[in-house]
């Protein structure tokens, strides 16, 4: 409830706003460091690695200046223009899968790639289970299969990077002088990667 409205208010504190923010901050310092009363507040938000009320107030007054009502305001050196400062990108309000527009997903189909091999990755993660595999496609044939169990502990992202990391050595060791793809699912749109036989792979 203390901040609220901080955006309005406290664009530039003045001196009994930036002391009566300290005071309020200093109870609450004292009770997590259990330090003494005589202890001074700048030195306790040094030890707990928290920032002054009246900075954290300010910082958030700046950025909604700027970023949100996209307006100017003068400092001591300078004076920032909203035009100056990167627009936060828009998220999507809907799941693209479900609703596709052409500007989101690209909806022509590649057609197929017989001649050249292909590497498929896929990596996930259940309550008691983590699994990471890959296969070769040669034409229409499988013709290498790799699977692993892997730490509870891993996170989906982590296991699709190490699924990611065998599949590379695997190219890396191909014989052949095809080109060689690798499918991989870590961020939706699957992105692809193109790789060629190359003495930097390895």
């Amino acid at each position: 409830m203390l901040a609220h409205g901080s955006a309005a208010w406290c664009l530039n504190p003045t001196s009994r706003m930036v002391r009566k923010l300290s005071s309020i901050q200093r109870g609450f310092l004292l009770a997590i460091s259990g330090a003494y009363k005589t202890t001074p507040t700048a030195a306790l938000q040094v030890i707990l690695s928290i920032i002054p009320l009246h900075l954290q107030f300010q910082l958030e007054s700046r950025v909604t200046t700027l970023c949100r009502l996209r307006t100017q305001f003068r400092l001591d050196i300078t004076t920032l223009q909203a035009e100056e400062i990167e627009e936060k990108g828009t998220v999507w309000t809907s799941e693209p899968a479900k609703h596709p527009h052409p500007n989101q997903i690209y909806l022509q189909d590649g057609g197929t790639r017989n001649t050249c091999t292909r590497i498929y990755t896929d990596g996930s993660k259940i309550e008691q289970s983590v699994g990471a595999a890959f296969c070769v496609f040669q034409g229409q044939n499988i013709i290498y299969r790799w699977s692993a169990m892997l730490k509870n502990d891993n996170t989906v992202f982590q296991v699709k990077l190490i699924t990611l990391k065998e599949a590379v050595q695997h190219a890396s060791h191909n014989n052949n002088n095809l080109p060689i793809f690798i499918r991989v699912d870590i961020i939706r749109p699957a992105f692809k990667l193109h790789l060629t036989r190359s003495p930097t792979i390895k």
